[in-house]
């Protein structure tokens, strides 16, 4: 019934075992339903001896270092049963009846029903104090990530929706807003439990942490959008404005926050400028509704500034930034 794909490069056993030990402990489940592959980017393998004490089977499988997107399309590849789940190493389930509250409701009703369901997550990591922290991801983040959500696989191989393995960041995101432009929101159903069935740990030494990681996320944001925006153009033309918005609405803030640096915009405004030359007129003339232009604005204004940079953020103000940074561009261009 279920693939649960896990990806692994270079994590020691002692940072992964919580995934592995925590789907050992669930309750309420036929492992007979179930396929557990780690696939090994390119990295050491998990300890067999480790895996083989455990109550379910683990298959490795092994490919050379191609980064996280390619580790998921090889699972995606390898998997065989109805619906597929791609988890982290180093997360877990957040219960140990959250698997069979998953797999409840995966029948075929579901299978006829949706292509995607999705649980409530826990983000757990340490606060700026140092202090361990644990909080859920508010509903309208959820398709952030790939963290507790349940393709259909039949799907994806119809669609031929893959991870794009060119993206470094945002890559899951990209990955949901793919599918969100390929079916209406009555097709994405919610795994109702009593808490978070999954569990996201963010650990300090992530990648997305790492020196210059805000002005990569940045841009992987950027180039996510205007891939996104591709794909709407194509499949769901009538959100196609909305989308164009989006991306102006990103970029404008990422050139205006403090959260990245001048080369980190330099690049950001290199990257946008011609994708935004071949755009002004959609976006100024974009029959944006009122409410999704505010919805626009809240959703980029939190995910890239800080809290206490006061950056105008009116339609007008970023038609402008648009226009001269589009501008500028085809000077230089035109010579």
């Amino acid at each position: 019934m279920l693939d649960i794909v896990i990806t692994h490069y270079q994590e020691p056993w002692a940072v992964c075992k919580g995934q592995f030990e925590m789907l050992d402990a669930q309750r309420g489940v036929d492992w007979k339903q179930i396929r557990v592959t780690v696939v090994n980017d390119g990295g050491h393998r998990l300890p067999d001896d480790r895996l083989a004490d455990l109550s379910y089977q683990v298959e490795q499988l092994d490919i050379p270092h191609g980064g996280v997107s390619r580790a998921r399309n090889a699972g995606l590849d390898h998997a065989t049963e109805p619906w597929v789940m791609f988890c982290d190493c180093d997360d877990r389930l957040a219960g140990i009846f959250a698997l069979a509250d998953i797999l409840n409701v995966l029948g075929p009703e579901a299978e006829a029903a949706y292509d995607l369901m999705w649980t409530r997550c826990w983000e757990e990591g340490n606060g700026k104090d140092g202090r361990p922290v644990i909080f859920e991801i508010p509903k309208h983040k959820a398709f952030v990530f790939i963290h507790g959500k349940v393709y259909r696989r039949q799907f994806l191989l119809d669609q031929a929706i893959r991870f794009d393995e060119g993206q470094e960041f945002n890559e899951d995101s990209l990955f949901n807003a793919v599918i969100l432009t390929r079916i209406t929101s009555t097709h994405v159903g919610e795994i109702r439990t009593t808490e978070p069935a999954y569990c996201w740990i963010r650990r300090d030494d992530s990648v997305t942490l790492s020196p210059g990681a805000q002005d990569r996320s940045a841009m992987g944001q950027l180039t996510r959008n205007m891939k996104v925006a591709t794909e709407t153009m194509i499949h769901r033309p009538e959100a196609y404005g909305g989308m164009v918005t989006r991306t102006a609405y990103d970029a404008y803030f990422m050139d205006k926050t403090r959260r990245i640096s001048k080369a980190g915009k330099d690049a950001l405004r290199a990257a946008f400028a011609p994708w935004a030359a071949e755009q002004l007129c959609v976006f100024s003339t974009a029959n944006v509704k009122a409410e999704t232009l505010d919805k626009i604005r809240a959703v980029s204004r939190e995910e890239l500034t800080d809290q206490d940079e006061q950056i105008p953020d009116d339609w007008e103000t970023v038609r402008a930034w648009m226009e001269r940074t589009a501008w500028a561009y085809l000077e230089r261009v035109v010579g």
